[in-house]
């Protein structure tokens, strides 16, 4: 459902930069989910490039429990129950991505 808000925020700040008042007239009729002001934005940051070395770091030697190395162990200690299954969510999805970004890497690599 936040994909589907993310949608209709842009297609509403589209609607309002070209100036589309009947778009966006019709899109407000249609409003059927409030508006959330829990929306995240992804950007590019140092942290994240550091996640990806960090990554890279435990990639490249066979561990048993990557995800509980790349974690910040004392920063997921101070979480609540609810907050420490969002962090843990994050870590496995970012995770993921940078694995799949070094492997299709790898390959290349391994092609030339």
């Amino acid at each position: 459902m936040q994909n589907y808000e993310l949608k209709k925020l842009a297609l509403n700040a589209k609607n309002r930069l070209i100036g589309n008042k009947k778009g966006l007239e019709a899109s407000l009729k249609n409003k059927t989910l409030p508006v959330s002001s829990n929306i995240k934005v992804k950007t590019i940051s140092l942290s994240d490039e550091n996640f990806d070395h960090k990554v890279r770091e435990v990639l490249e030697h066979d561990t048993l429990a990557p995800i509980r190395e790349i974690m910040d162990e004392a920063y997921y200690k101070s979480l609540s129950a609810s907050m420490k299954e969002k962090y843990l969510l994050e870590v496995i999805e970012k995770f993921l991505i940078c694995k799949k970004k070094f492997d299709s890497e790898v390959s290349h690599k391994s092609v030339l």
